[in-house]
């Protein structure tokens, strides 16, 4: 339920309520609520700038192909930061709400694979999944369990050639892969759903503010799930301060 001092504006309501279709944009914000660190916004690794500037470095495509030690030690140090990380209410509501309509499609910043956890299925993960792996000498790809991810303390290596295994992620510097853009590019510009929902995200990224803005010239629903204004906040219809955990049930409520 919404606290007391927080409810869904009636003509939001009356407008979810003929909702066919959806296209979800996701950020930190809505596994904060799962115990994982966010990078921007209160309480992010960014509020303090020097072990910011330490974790982007860290996570970065130079310093991956320079010292994979210290990039995976970093991925590893997070991961023991989110030990007990399950999908929280803003999850599930996504999952849901997926369940219900037509169409859905959710695009996410997040590494943590919990939407898909939580049930989603249609899920463009544009930064990846910090447990796949790709070798960096042979290109074989795999998956890391939880736990192995949180017990390494250097790269871990391929079982095939005995090369190193980079997290199949998109590090800082890096560019998106290509198939994702073009799901992204298919999903929300060439025929934008009826609503268009951001969640949990500063929204600092052109590709992830962008589809927002796409859709408000477009003539669709926009509405905006943060604790803080962001850098979508004024472009969207509907901008409620709340976490995704608190408010997404609640618009799940009128959509299913």
């Amino acid at each position: 339920m919404l606290p007391e001092d927080l409810v869904l504006p009636d003509d939001l309501r009356e407008a979810l309520r003929g909702v066919r279709s959806m296209g979800a944009i996701t950020g930190a914000g809505v596994s904060a609520e799962s115990g994982i660190p966010t990078y921007r916004g209160s309480g992010g690794l960014y509020d303090d700038p020097e072990e910011g500037d330490r974790t982007v470095e860290a996570l970065s495509g130079p310093t991956l192909r320079r010292d994979p030690d210290r990039t995976w030690h970093v991925v590893a140090e997070l991961a023991r930061r989110s030990v007990a990380a399950r999908p929280n209410p803003g999850h599930e509501a996504l999952a849901r709400i997926e369940a219900a309509l037509p169409r859905f499609v959710l695009l996410t910043q997040n590494v943590d694979g919990l939407h898909r956890e939580a049930g989603s299925r249609n899920v463009i993960d544009i930064h990846g999944d910090v447990l796949d792996t790709r070798c960096m000498a042979c290109g074989l790809t795999g998956r890391l369990t939880r736990e192995e991810l949180r017990e390494l303390d250097a790269a871990p290596s391929c079982p095939a050639c005995d090369g190193t295994l980079r997290p199949d992620a998109v590090l800082f510097g890096e560019m998106l892969p290509a198939a994702k853009v073009a799901s992204m590019q298919a999903a929300f510009y060439d025929d934008p759903p009826e609503l268009v929902l951001i969640a949990g995200t500063t929204a600092v990224f052109p590709y992830i503010a962008d589809p927002v803005a796409h859709a408000a010239r477009s003539g669709r629903l926009t509405v905006e799930v943060n604790p803080e204004p962001t850098f979508v906040s004024d472009a969207v219809r509907w901008s409620i301060r709340g976490t995704a955990g608190t408010v997404l049930p609640a618009i799940a409520a009128e959509l299913t």
